[in-house]
């Protein structure tokens, strides 16, 4: 009968610090619901046994603070949403001015500091006279951002060109910040409890070889979410701007005189080719002439020499011949 009245002494006595103590509130957000937990503090046994009359005096239990279902959290526990976002701009300019605004777009971000703003990527690329491609990519924080897309149109215009795209490119990562940072908790606290068996607790051989291979795979887990929450939160601290720079066409029809000054402008790479040309055509003729022509030279004159034979004979052969009829 006493040990009844004891325990019923406990309960009243974690009830009444339950209504009377603050709770603490462990909220979870997602995208659908909002749930919320409250949970009080206990108390120990030998503390409820000690106050057991007093908690049998005690006045009716406080009212449950248990949100009910489907009800929104109080304000102050809202968390702010955390959003990623990425502007893109296309810049519309004449070819000779597209590289020099880039350039000075590039300085500008290199000049605010790596804290500040970072060049992720740059490229151009250019396609005869009249076409160019560029693009930058930068990543900043959003006040830098904020001024920097400000004077985009006023540097576009000082440069004869025009803003011709922009838009806006954004991701929620509320709930992957959330969830993350709530596996890095349950993570630490498993490696913990690991690191205290291994410490604390001795076995077979294979028990320990298998929770140190636990504990290893734990730890390859943790720093995995270690390095994906970083890498979110570095996405929602900053924001990348991307701009694109395109020339295409001229401004202005080509004069009477472009054919001209064209053909001065080409003059000295096609005389130039030309030599190059003819000094090929000589290195590969000139082996083939130093064997053939001392060996036609040679045929030549031996032909010479056997046709002046010949004729040194018939000469001779009618001279016999005219010498016997005489």
């Amino acid at each position: 009968m006493r040990t009844t009245r004891m325990t019923i002494a406990g309960l009243a006595l974690t009830a009444a610090v339950a209504g009377c103590s603050p709770a603490r509130e462990d909220v979870t957000y997602s995208d659908d619901s909002v749930n919320m937990e409250l949970i009080a503090p206990g108390e120990a046994a030998a503390a409820a046994d000690a106050a057991a009359p007093a908690v049998m005096r005690a006045a009716p239990p406080a009212a449950s603070t248990t949100a009910p279902s489907g009800a929104p959290p109080p304000p102050a526990a809202v968390q702010a949403a955390s959003i990623a976002y990425v502007y893109r701009y296309g810049l519309e300019l004449p070819v000779d001015r597209a590289p020099a605004l880039m350039g000075r777009h590039e300085q500008a971000c290199v000049a605010a500091g790596p804290a500040t703003c970072q060049v992720i990527g740059s490229e151009s690329s250019r396609y005869g006279r009249d076409e160019l491609t560029a693009q930058l990519e930068i990543r900043a924080t959003p006040a830098f951002l904020t001024a920097f897309r400000a004077r985009l149109a006023g540097d576009a215009e000082a440069a004869g060109g025009r803003v011709a795209m922009a838009a806006t490119d954004s991701e929620d990562l509320t709930r992957a910040l959330v969830d993350t940072e709530a596996r890095l908790r349950a993570l630490t606290t498993l490696r913990d409890r690991l690191q205290q068996l291994l410490a604390t607790r001795s076995g077979p051989l294979e028990q320990l070889l298998a929770t140190e291979r636990e504990l290893a795979r734990v730890q390859g887990e943790l720093d995995a979410s270690r390095s994906t929450l970083e890498v979110m939160r570095t996405r929602v601290a900053t924001s990348r701007l991307i701009i694109t720079y395109t020339a295409q066409g001229q401004l202005a029809p080509d004069s009477a005189f472009r054919p001209v000054t064209d053909a001065l402008d080409n003059a000295l790479a096609v005389f130039m080719g030309v030599v190059g040309a003819l000094i090929l055509f000589l290195a590969g003729v000139l082996p083939l002439l130093i064997v053939v022509v001392p060996l036609a030279w040679l045929g030549l004159r031996w032909r010479r020499r056997i046709r002046a034979e010949r004729l040194a004979a018939k000469r001779a052969r009618e001279a016999e011949a005219g010498g016997g009829e005489v």
